[in-house]
């Protein structure tokens, strides 16, 4: 399902989900029906709350269903987040909301902040950081949790007053708090009531009868929100953007203006709208997100703008991969996501031709599609939306970093062409695989890889942050991450392996590595290493297990390869089970494996 599809003729329930100008009562209707047709549940969340939020539970479940997910949302008690805690992670939930409220820390206290002393301030801070510090600590096991700043209901006054500094200040110490939690993400309610608009975003009278202070239209851009931080609830991982040219990075069409016509000038309208585009996309390279370029150009020309042109901010150095010719668009982009090694669903793409937008839509409903407005000044409004996919959970990694070891993978096969033995090939490459156990600096990115890793992950378990401090601190399990370099540069860390302890036996719970560093050896070349540590734990047998994705196909037999005797199969399901003694992996001399 696409987010930005647009709706054809007959209103289906889902058009009706994606239209920001739905009635209540057609969201409700659409939900339900929308609902119905999406097989599995995909994410689990809890809201703990200190004021009445109960419809932005519907509106969580639209933001989901319009980006193709399924969740089921939990309704916690009012103002108890230690309870609501113990309570979800019982449940099985894995994302949870705690949304602080002011007047929940003293009755009336947005109208009594003003004649507070700084004694009683500080003690309403102190109490505030005790309760929520111990909340984040029993949620620190969740996938994700989101923690809601503090804000003003009543009208504020104008030039600022000293509830504003104390909602500040008060912020502040909660910023403080999460910090030390890998799994929490900031949502701004300040920006969100500013966004909305104060008068749209509230209604006194059900504030005051019910302690619900929230409209509709507030609740509906809060789950927008979350959405977008929460990546589709960890169900898409957006990498490439992926952009046309012509009135896309430039106003005009080069091949017809030639490059001193064309519009892209900082200072004059309309050029300066594309100067802007142009700075939001390189900033967004420059966060980790993969620029790809797919347009019907002759080539020479948008090279020799990429070159020479004098106000142009994007050059060939941020673009990964280019399909610029005059093929369909729709076998360009399957070819840009081969290149990458990514699956489609990574894919953003940006057009100005509603004809090529449609068309992707209708054969490539895994990519989101945008399209450039007929009003250009909404065309920053559009890329708001697309940074949301991107950037709102985090920037992903250093962009630098991110497009050479992109480049560095499609050197390397060029070279491979020139060998006729790949042997031979990986014998040149000077392999190095770095084998690190139970580095607790590297929790964030080994969760993150857990999260957006499908191709080849055995069992595809999600981690959080902080369920991967658990396994670190945990004497009877190991977490193993690996990095690959080469010649050509280092790959990072790309691979990971979770190993429980049990006895006798050495679970492998879960293994996870990034495709653009498969049939190297590096997958087999750890395995001695692991064993090792194993035995030495006092295990004397090894089990393993395959699970079935729609993704995974390709890792379904690695533990045959591996060496390992299948012990029983089910429904596509594969068990493992050897004595570590008898395992022989294949052989990789042409990587060296070192130990960290």
């Amino acid at each position: 399902m696409n987010e930005h599809a647009v709706p054809g003729p007959a209103r289906t329930p889902l058009s009706v989900l994606a239209n920001p100008a739905a009635s209540l009562a057609e969201v409700i209707a659409a939900v339900e029906a929308t609902d119905a047709t999406v097989p599995a549940t995909s994410a689990h969340i809890g809201i703990s709350a200190g004021a009445t939020v109960d419809l932005l539970g519907l509106y969580l479940r639209r933001h989901a269903l319009v980006v193709g997910v399924r969740i089921e949302v939990s309704q916690g008690n009012f103002d108890d987040p230690l309870g609501d805690a113990d309570r979800f992670a019982a449940q099985g939930v894995d994302h949870l909301l705690l949304v602080p409220c002011l007047d929940t820390l003293a009755p009336a206290f947005e109208a009594n902040a003003a004649v507070l002393s700084e004694a009683e301030l500080n003690e309403h801070e102190a109490q505030l950081r005790g309760r929520w510090r111990l909340a984040l600590e029993k949620a620190a096991t969740f996938r994700a949790v989101f923690l809601c700043g503090l804000h003003r209901i009543s009208t504020p006054v104008a030039g600022g007053d000293r509830l504003d500094q104390v909602i500040d200040r008060f912020n502040a110490a909660l910023h403080e708090e999460a910090a030390a939690f890998a799994n929490v993400r900031w949502i701004d309610m300040g920006g969100l009531v500013a966004s909305v608009g104060r008068r749209a975003a509230f209604d006194l009278r059900f504030h005051l009868r019910n302690s619900a202070p929230y409209t509709p239209a507030l609740l509906d851009e809060w789950a927008r929100q979350i959405t977008a931080v929460s990546r589709s609830f960890g169900a898409r991982f957006h990498k490439a953007l992926v952009l046309d040219c012509d009135n896309t990075l430039w106003g005009g069409v080069v091949g017809e203006d030639l490059a001193s016509g064309v519009k892209l000038s900082p200072h004059d309208y309309p050029g300066n709208v594309f100067f802007r585009a142009q700075a939001e996309f390189q900033a967004l390279q420059r966060q980790g997100v993969l620029l790809c370029l797919c347009s019907k150009n002759d080539p020479e020309e948008v090279d020799a703008m990429l070159a020479q042109h004098p106000h142009m901010l994007l050059r060939e150095a941020d673009i990964i991969v280019k399909q610029v010719n005059w093929s369909d668009k729709v076998g360009n982009l399957r070819r840009i996501a081969e290149t990458l090694n990514i699956g489609l669903d990574s894919l953003v793409f940006l057009d100005d031709s509603a004809f090529e937008c449609e068309a992707v839509r209708s054969q490539l409903p895994e990519v989101t599609v945008f399209q450039v407005p007929a009003k250009l000044p909404d065309y920053l409004g559009v890329i708001a939306a697309i940074k949301d996919l991107f950037l709102a959970g985090g920037a992903l990694t250093d962009g630098a970093e991110k497009t050479a070891q992109y480049r560095q993978r499609a050197e390397a096969m060029a070279e491979q062409r020139t060998f006729e033995r790949q042997e031979d090939y990986l014998a040149s490459l000077g392999l190095k695989v770095t084998l690190v156990r139970d580095d607790a600096a590297r929790t964030p990115r080994i969760s993150e890889l857990s999260q957006k890793s499908n191709q080849f992950n055995l069992t595809t378990l999600r981690y959080a942050p902080g369920e991967i401090e658990q396994l670190i601190a945990d004497p009877d399990a190991a977490v193993y991450s690996l990095d690959v370099a080469d010649k050509f540069g280092s790959a990072g860390l790309t691979g990971v392996v979770v190993v429980r302890f049990a006895g006798e036996v050495a679970m492998i719970e879960s293994l996870f590595m990034s495709c653009r560093v498969l049939g190297r050896g590096a997958e087999f070349s750890i395995w001695p290493r692991i064993f090792a540590d194993a035995a030495a734990h006092g295990c004397s047998r090894v089990q393993a297990a395959y699970r079935p994705t729609a993704k995974n196909a390709q890792a379904a037999d690695f533990y045959d390869r591996l060496g390992l005797p299948l012990a029983e199969a089910a429904d596509g399901a594969r068990r493992y089970e050897a004595r570590i003694a008898e395992v022989t992996p294949p052989q990789a001399p042409w990587i060296e494996v070192l130990c960290d």
